[in-house]
């Protein structure tokens, strides 16, 4: 629908990708950053609990290194580790005595280690009973976030910080699973504040639409209107939750302001349509799929978006723009290889789209596509070939 350090790369790389490349733009997920340090944990054949003893910082000309010794042994696959234990990683690690850290690694042999490059982590001992606690991997992605949710905005940065990456890297869907769960009137509380980071803002405004009341609108809406430019970052979720809230009259007024404006800037016409998908996806029939679907057509045209509306709108089976595709692969203002490409690839889409029950007789939209397809072979075939030897439909 992304740890905070990179929720804003993130969303800037998107639209940078989105609007060159023509992907489509799906439910919020942001895998590209690093894992999180439940993990860390799932990944690691051993995980130890260490207290820093000293370190030597290669000053004196000796090599690096730090000393640990062990306070608690997690997990041990090579079964050679006991309790009191030293452990001398070849790498200086600032510390005091008394600190504690994770240690987490795999085994390389029957009785040897290749510790993760980024340990050791700090933590203490409240955060490491948190990341041992966590759910496993094989639990399903919605009831892993009900463990998280009790943690967001906790005391402990190191805690709140992995808290937060375990929702931003999470679907929608699976967000939406839990609304139950979902702390209403702390999210009130942490949106309220003018310091909180933008993909905590795209976060939280989502959730609150989620879990929130009618009258939550109003905090969303100021959120989105606050600010201007660079200064949105992070209304997308905003955006989702406030059209979550108010339906259809919020989506006439969002209209208004970004898709029927022409002073829009491209970033908010993104962050709108990104808005768009996620209510696709969960707002459980609070707009109608057929309201979404001429809310993405207002900006068919724009060439900025017109690779992105296509391609969601061929996921959605809107089959309805047939006609201004056919004259826009014509048109002189698209004539673009990306656009043409996903024009060519709706019009496969829509062959594709056949109820079990038609028997002989094609729908109208999948006749149209495939006389289109018909005419391009002629007309056009290198086009055609390529996207039919990699056709999809995401």
């Amino acid at each position: 629908m992304v740890p905070p350090r990179c929720a804003t790369l993130f969303s800037l790389a998107l639209v940078v990708s989105a609007l060159s490349s023509g992907a489509t733009a799906g439910p919020r997920t942001m895998r590209s950053c690093s894992p999180t340090l439940s993990e860390q944990f799932a990944d690691s054949e051993v995980a130890i609990l260490v207290e820093w003893v000293s370190a030597r910082n290669g000053g004196d000309g000796a090599a690096e290194s730090t000393t640990f010794e062990i306070v608690k042994i997690e997990r041990d696959a090579c079964e050679g580790f006991k309790k009191g234990q030293r452990i001398t990683l070849k790498k200086y690690h600032a510390g005091k005595p008394g600190s504690l850290a994770l240690l987490l690694g795999k085994r390389t042999g029957s009785d040897a280690v290749k510790w993760v490059d980024k340990c050791p982590l700090d933590i203490n001992e409240e955060s490491f009973e948190y990341i041992v606690q966590s759910p496993s991997r094989e639990t399903p992605d919605a009831t892993r976030l009900e463990y998280f949710v009790g943690f967001l905005e906790h005391s402990d940065a190191t805690i709140a910080e992995d808290a937060y990456a375990e929702f931003a890297y999470a679907w929608t869907a699976d967000i939406a699973a839990i609304t139950s769960k979902l702390p209403r009137d702390k999210l009130r509380q942490w949106l309220l504040d003018e310091d909180l980071s933008p993909g905590r803002q795209e976060q939280y405004g989502l959730m609150l639409g989620l879990c929130g009341k009618k009258e939550d609108a109003q905090l969303l809406e100021r959120r989105i209107f606050e600010s201007s430019g660079e200064g949105r970052w992070g209304i997308e979720g905003v955006i989702a939750g406030y059209l979550l809230l108010t339906g259809e009259e919020g989506l006439d007024l969002i209209e208004r302001e970004f898709l029927r404006n022409p002073r829009s800037e491209v970033l908010d016409i993104f962050r709108v349509q990104s808005a768009l998908i996620d209510l696709w996806s969960v707002g459980n029939g609070r707009i109608s799929n057929d309201r979404l679907k001429a809310a993405l057509r207002l900006i068919l045209k724009n060439p900025d978006f017109t690779v992105l509306v296509i391609s969601n709108l061929a996921r959605w089976k809107d089959w309805s723009i047939h006609s201004d595709l056919t004259k826009m692969y014509d048109d002189p203002k698209f004539d673009d290889k990306q656009i043409r490409r996903a024009i060519v690839r709706f019009m496969i889409a829509s062959t594709k789209d056949i109820p079990s029950d038609a028997g002989a007789k094609l729908p109208i939209h999948a006749r149209q596509g495939a006389e289109f397809i018909e005419r391009l072979r002629k007309l056009d075939p290198k086009i055609v070939a390529e996207v039919e030897r990699f056709f999809y439909v995401d």
